[in-house]
């Protein structure tokens, strides 16, 4: 097995083989917007110098879908490890007199968030929790795509890092419908690390700063459905 998945597949482990009697299995699919984002140097260092002519307006809409436990620590606090698929770029589309130019690039990742929740003392149908913990994120693929007079190019993005580490934080809102339990969650991830090289042919300014930059930013708002309840031993119906 390749060595980048062993991760994912002891994330999967956990979440349906630790003998624990507090758990919960849902599912939970989100829509949200990304960007990644630029310091010091600016973009040129990682997407080129024909970029520099395009106007950076507005976010990349995503998307995640994926899997996640919930094991009760204390009254307080619960663990939670999750296995995602996850959409993130940027958008620098423009609008000029005479022509649209289109330019995204869109990466998608195998993450890997583990994260503690704390849960609040409100009443149900309430404000239920805080949400906080890393990440780390395998690249699945990773494209270009531009669109200049009704021309369409898809190109991969080598200088795209295999991987990526940071954090997220966010707020979780408790629904609870009849028996079954829906959770909207709204979160915020940021990387920690760089997660692009620069391009080959760059030449850094001579005065210019040393470390790099550029980092993964994205907001998704999520909603989560209750598959299975250990605690009560029984399966949620469809």
């Amino acid at each position: 097995m390749n060595g980048r998945f062993i991760f994912p597949f002891s994330i999967l482990f956990l979440l349906f083989y630790l003998p624990s009697i507090e758990a919960q299995v849902s599912i939970k699919v989100g829509l949200g917007v990304s960007d990644i984002v630029f310091k010091d140097e600016g973009q040129t260092p990682y997407l080129g110098y024909e970029i520099n002519s395009l106007e950076h307006r507005i976010p990349l809409v995503t998307f995640q879908i994926g899997i996640f436990s919930s094991f009760e620590v204390s009254n307080h606090f619960d663990f939670q490890p999750e296995l995602l698929y996850v959409t993130q770029g940027l958008d620098y589309s423009t609008d000029y007199l005479y022509d649209d130019i289109k330019y995204k690039i869109k990466s998608t990742y195998l993450q890997v968030p583990i994260l503690f929740k704390y849960k609040t003392a409100v009443k149900k149908n309430k404000f239920s929790g805080i949400i906080a913990g890393p990440y780390a994120s395998i690249k699945l693929n990773a494209n270009r795509i531009t669109e200049i007079e009704g021309q369409r190019n898809k190109s991969k993005m080598n200088n795209i890092k295999q991987a990526d580490f940071g954090i997220i934080a966010g707020f979780v809102f408790d629904f609870n419908l009849v028996s079954r339990k829906m959770l909207i969650d709204l979160r915020s991830s940021y990387s920690l690390i760089n997660m692009m090289d620069r391009v080959d042919g760059y030449i850094p300014l001579s005065n210019g700063p040393k470390q790099e930059y550029a980092r993964n930013i994205s907001v998704i708002l999520s909603i989560n459905y209750q598959l299975y309840n250990f605690k009560n031993n029984k399966n949620v119906e469809i």
